[in-house]
């Protein structure tokens, strides 16, 4: 039975891995084929070979602008999620404060994040700081809802039970809320960890000397269109990996059945 168990679950990972695959593989033939056919110039659109070949033959500096902006990424991202974590416990937990407080945090959520990085360099300067609080300001509101969200699902009944056995306010949180609230949190983690690295690339558009975002704008003056798509490309992957990181941490932690709409 384990073995049928095992085999199940390693021809739906399979299948799985094999259908984007296998879109991607053909997009990429049409992409190749209609950039030959039509004789596109290489400064327009190059072929997905030059981009692979640019990427081999500066890997070395792709890598070096890789980790300033994966670290700051992964520093803007923790902010968000201890932040987002904390002020949604607070919101679940005294409905003063989420009255007084939750119609602000929507109000700064819909102002353009673009329009806060001019505001951001005149606050903290040109360094880390400031491209760091803009992945957090960007990341931490699916944290906030989803935080709320999870601890407020819980069955009250569940809760009026642990009451009955005199269990203390602490206790139906770390018991049953908070584990309750997981498969929640885990979803704004996985929103949040995809706005971080959009957080950090707007960032580093306006602010750095270093960083995929900065090598994107510095291709773009260039017009070295296939280093920049090397550049898109390695920061594809890097937000892939990231994403593929908090979803094999959730499938660790979250080991009971949460239903389909939570699994996506």
């Amino acid at each position: 039975m384990a073995n049928n168990n095992s085999d199940s679950k390693l021809f739906s990972m399979a299948g799985q891995i094999a259908g984007p695959t296998a879109i991607a593989l053909l997009m990429l033939v049409i992409w190749h084929v209609w950039v030959v056919s039509f004789n596109v110039p290489e400064a327009i659109l190059p072929t997905p070979v030059k981009i692979i070949q640019t990427i081999f033959k500066h890997w070395e500096l792709l890598a070096i602008h890789t980790w300033p902006t994966t670290s700051e990424c992964l520093l803007g991202f923790a902010l968000a999620v201890i932040v987002g974590m904390g002020l949604g416990v607070l919101l679940a937990f005294f409905p003063v404060f989420h009255n007084s407080v939750y119609p602000l945090v929507v109000a700064f959520q819909v102002v353009p994040k673009v329009a806060l990085a001019p505001l951001f360099i005149v606050w903290f300067g040109l360094g880390t700081l400031s491209r760091v609080l803009l992945a957090f300001v960007i990341a931490f509101f699916p944290m906030v809802v989803n935080t709320y969200a999870g601890i407020l699902s819980t069955d009250p009944l569940m809760v009026r039970m642990a009451h009955s056995f005199s269990a203390n306010r602490w206790t139906v949180f770390c018991k049953i809320e908070f584990p309750n609230a997981l498969p929640y949190i885990f979803s704004g983690l996985k929103i949040g960890i995809t706005f971080a690295v959009i957080g950090i690339i707007v960032a580093e558009f306006v602010t750095a000397q270093r960083g995929l975002g900065y090598l994107i704008v510095f291709a773009e003056g260039n017009i070295d269109t296939p280093l920049l798509m090397a550049a898109l490309t390695v920061l594809s992957i890097v937000g892939v990996v990231l994403y593929a990181a908090v979803v094999a941490m959730e499938k660790l932690v979250v080991t009971w059945d949460v239903g389909q709409d939570l699994k996506s």
